[in-house]
């Protein structure tokens, strides 16, 4: 097993979408063009310190969540087994927990737990962009919805630098 430390940019862009797009029956193919495929708004940056985690099988980008994000004291991995890149799992630790699966055309529900309560979360992946070990860039694209509350269409953008600028990601 393999450790780096590593800098970490993550970008976010979300927008606001109708509720029955993660509706049981729905696939993302039934939504409106319009609403999937207009202009996100700018996305928000956050840089971090973090580590690359690999092995023979598995590869894994960690880093402690702060302030800024409103889960201080979580520690998030995103990771993905070497021979499925398209299969990614977000998982938080600490006082955020939850365990989050992206697969391109997928659905997963999954239980996100704060401190002040835990609710339903569901991830419908619309794309998987797994460049992490070549170009050090991990895309997402999906719907979110949060139960009993809005969806919504957001994009992830993961980018890994080393924190020597000489040494490969993989």
């Amino acid at each position: 097993m393999t450790k780096r430390n590593v800098n970490i940019t993550i970008s976010t862009s979300r927008i606001e979408v109708p509720e029955e797009l993660l509706d049981d029956a729905a696939s993302p193919t039934d939504a409106p063009f319009d609403c999937l495929h207009t202009r996100m708004p700018e996305p928000t940056h956050l840089m971090v310190e973090g580590r690359l985690v690999t092995s023979p099988s598995r590869v894994e980008l960690v880093y402690e969540e702060g302030e800024l994000t409103g889960m201080e004291g979580s520690v998030t991995s995103v990771g993905f087994e070497r021979n499925n890149p398209g299969l990614v799992s977000m998982i938080r630790t600490g006082t955020v927990e939850t365990a989050l699966i992206f697969e391109q055309g997928k659905r997963h529900i999954s239980v996100y737990d704060t401190p002040i309560s835990s609710f339903e979360v569901c991830v419908q992946t619309l794309r998987v962009e797994n460049r992490l070990l070549r170009d050090g860039i991990l895309q997402l694209d999906y719907l979110i919805e949060i139960h009993g509350a809005q969806a919504e269409h957001c994009r992830m953008t993961i980018a890994a630098r080393s924190a020597t600028a000489w040494e490969q990601l993989s």
